[in-house]
């Protein structure tokens, strides 16, 4: 069993703010296969916003990501790994899902070109929400195809980046282009 972890950027929101929002959901344990325990979270201020470490069995993906913006009536982005095979994210405003990128959607099964298409993610919407730049963030939403991942070594999405396209881990350096660089080691 590889690598499952879930964690998010809460720009302006305080930690306060957060744990009080993660304690209010974690009475929605079982709802939506949602495992919260705001007591192993990890929380720390950056950036003028918030980054949550979420508990090590934490369940919930789209609907924990939709149900803390509602609660924080805010943005929310939610990261996620799974099972070390790869990464992706829902960006979620007021409880409302805007946007959304898996970079293998047909992991499971195969998926149609609309439901490739509404998980791309969009750099424009991130840019906008996270005051970065467009172009810093684009290279990170591309399909893990056959073409990507192929070759002795995948290539990075920045040269700055310490991981490449097809690893998991690629998310770090997609949180710290948004400027909340992943801190648990």
């Amino acid at each position: 069993m590889g690598l499952f972890m879930e964690a998010a950027v809460i720009p302006d929101s305080t930690e306060e703010e957060v744990r009080a929002a993660l304690s209010a959901l974690e009475s929605r344990n079982g709802q939506n296969g949602m495992q919260l325990e705001t007591a192993a979270c990890q929380i720390a201020g950056q950036n003028g916003g918030v980054s949550v470490l979420f508990n090590e069995y934490c369940a919930g993906y789209a609907p924990l990501a939709q149900a803390l913006s509602a609660q924080l009536k805010g943005l929310v982005l939610f990261l996620f790994i799974y099972d070390d095979d790869f990464w992706g994210y829902y960006c979620c405003e007021n409880g409302e899902l805007l946007d959304e990128f898996n970079p293998m959607p047909d992991y499971f099964e195969e998926v149609s070109e609309a439901e490739r298409q509404r998980v791309s993610g969009s750099s424009a919407l991130l840019a906008e929400r996270f005051h970065v730049p467009e172009a810093d963030l684009a290279g990170y939403l591309v399909p893990w195809d056959a073409g990507v991942l192929s070759g002795p070594e995948c290539r990075k999405a920045y040269e700055t980046d310490t991981y490449g396209i097809g690893d998991c881990w690629q998310m770090a350096d997609f949180m710290d282009k948004l400027g909340y660089p992943y801190m648990w080691q």
